[in-house]
């Protein structure tokens, strides 16, 4: 099966680096949150040098369609850093080597070329780790590895983008928690405690994806978008998954209605997702849209059918209705929408949230699907003097088999998956203000409201007290708040600060006890120094107030660290 699938992605490889791209191709680019635009008005430009400038974890407010990204990366801590990020488009030469007061290593490398006047190859290899422990986690030890590989190849009719990116991290389970519950450690033949191998987690990440789309624009032709998309995710020693994704996009736009005023366009989204774990799973969508775009607003027009195995319920219908309004000359954006859909809970998307989790499913009936089976949006974006651009809005989801994690009792130190119906109200703003060409802030904070729904809910892994497992919305934050800015003294100095803070948090414990956890209070600094255009040293300081709060029980925050480096752009 290794054999086969390395084959593959050899096969792949000369296949793409067979033909070819030049690097000359277009972008386009749209603000965070400033009103949408027609698109016969969208703007294109050749993509930037990225700025490396500051790291801090990538936190978002908790809701899919409406978030403020920022990257920034809390201290190298494990959960927060297993990001699966799908497509990966390299700009640029770039190198970023630090250290860290915990013997924390830091690497980021990047590489662009173009290997023939109509191919581009991109490079990256990123490393972080830990090697020291502490008194709370003693095995803190954690290492995270990524390689990933892209190329691009322009023909005269359609572009054609592959990617191969691995993941290798390794973290230890915390057998010293002091959980409110007595476990027998000693008794128990299935987690005898051995020291270092028996608490290290290695998770494995395969991925490998081909994405084509045409050269032309929908308008009075047809344009597609193609992709195919494999997945392996697994625990070494424990469970794996095989996750295969089909995707096409379609569509057309031309000015049937109001000739003189807008742009109508017709599309449709086919995806189909097949997913192997302790069983598979099978589910195919259908997406048609008609989206009318005006010079005062724009209307989008649909439904969503999905169809699913392994399950009572066949899948579902959906509404896909979006509509805004356009005021102020288009800086002020008044949107509303309603919609829904099924998705299969992937082992990948569970780990990138908790890599802590089981490693023994095989009494987990069916990983099950997630379903929103109401989806509401409304809120506004806006813009202001060049300036300032913001967001605020409010978001209303009924769903079925939301994951949520417990302490299990079957394996010490590890979480067990659980599966809850629940209703969720969120209310986020968000702002950016470029002060002064030398100053720009921006801020995030978002309210979020869960209402378990006790009797509809699935059984969990374990058969333990239902109401007390679905009392509560385990390690969600009902507050986040997110403040970050930039200064750029000169040439050659450059300051940042961010500042992250969750309210509220519970973890249930044993199946009994219900703990609330620490808030978290991230504060961070750093600044760097420009040598030359191509070279810079940097500064960074990790939880300055050295705040000891837990993203996940039994695993706190590493606290102060500081860490020195150099970047180097050729």
């Amino acid at each position: 099966m290794r054999n086969n699938l390395l084959i593959f992605i050899i096969l792949l490889l000369t296949c793409s680096l067979s033909m070819a791209q030049s690097h000359n191709e277009e972008v386009t680019v749209e603000g965070s949150y400033t009103p949408h635009i027609k698109k016969s008005e969208r703007l294109t430009q050749t993509p930037d040098t990225p700025k490396h400038e500051f790291n801090i974890p990538h936190y978002e407010v908790n809701t899919e369609d409406f978030f403020y990204s920022y990257k920034i990366e809390s201290e190298p801590i494990s959960p927060i850093q297993y990001k699966q990020n799908g497509g990966y488009d390299i700009t640029n030469n770039f190198i970023k080597l630090g250290l860290g007061t915990r013997l924390s290593p830091d690497l980021i490398f990047r590489h662009y070329s173009d290997i023939t006047r109509r191919m581009s190859l991109g490079l990256g290899i990123t490393h972080n780790s830990t090697w020291l422990g502490m008194k709370d986690y003693d095995n803190a030890k954690y290492m995270n590895n990524a390689f990933k590989l892209s190329t691009t190849n322009r023909f005269s009719g359609f572009q054609l983008h592959s990617y191969i990116n691995y993941h290798y991290d390794t973290y230890h389970l915390n057998y010293d928690n002091d959980g409110d519950y007595d476990y027998d450690y000693d008794n128990d033949s299935d987690n005898d405690y051995d020291g270092d191998a028996n608490t290290r987690r290695e998770i494995h990440s395969l991925n490998v994806k081909l994405l084509a789309n045409n050269n032309q624009t929908s308008y009075k032709s047809l344009y597609n978008e193609f992709l195919l998309d494999y997945s392996y995710t697994g625990i070494r020693g424990g469970i794996q998954e095989n996750l295969a994704k089909f995707k096409a996009h379609l569509e057309h736009s031309n000015s049937w209605f109001r000739k003189n005023n807008g742009v109508q366009t017709l599309s449709a989204d086919i995806e189909a997702d097949i997913n192997n774990i302790s069983q598979t799973l099978f589910l195919i969508s259908a997406n048609p849209y008609l989206a009318f775009d005006g010079e005062y607003y724009n209307l989008h027009l649909g439904f969503r059918v999905d169809a699913k195995t392994n399950t009572t319920s066949m899948g579902g219908i959906y509404p896909d209705i979006k509509g805004s309004l356009y005021l102020f000359e288009r800086n002020f954006e008044v949107y509303a929408g309603l919609g829904g859909k099924t998705k299969i809970n992937t082992l990948k998307e569970i780990l990138t949230e908790n890599p802590f989790i089981i490693s023994d499913m095989t009494k987990f009936g069916e990983f099950d699907y997630e379903k929103t089976k109401i989806d509401f949006q409304g809120g506004l974006n806006f813009k202001a003097l060049n300036k300032i651009s913001g967001h605020a809005g409010i978001s209303y989801r009924k769903i079925d088999n939301h994951v949520f994690y417990v302490s299990s009792i079957d394996q010490v130190g590890a979480f067990d998956i659980i599966l809850n119906n629940c209703n969720i109200f969120n209310f986020d703003f968000d702002l950016i203000y470029n002060i002064r060409e030398d100053i720009k802030i921006a801020a995030s904070f978002a309210f979020n409201k869960y209402d378990m729904i006790y009797e509809e809910c699935n059984d969990s892994l374990i058969d333990a007290n239902e109401e007390i497992v679905n009392k509560k919305a385990w390690y969600k934050p009902e507050t986040e708040f997110m403040l970050k800015g930039i200064y750029s003294m000169n040439d050659n100095w450059d300051f940042n600060i961010a500042a992250y803070v969750e309210g509220k948090r519970y973890a249930l414990i044993g199946y009994e006890t219900t703990e609330k956890l620490k808030p978290v209070c991230d504060i961070q600094l750093g600044c760097d120094y420009n040598l030359n255009d191509e070279l810079s040293f940097y500064a960074e300081i990790k939880n300055l107030i050295h705040n000891k709060y837990q993203m996940y029980y039994g695993y706190p925050s590493y606290g102060f660290q500081a860490f020195l480096g150099f970047k180097y752009r050729f």
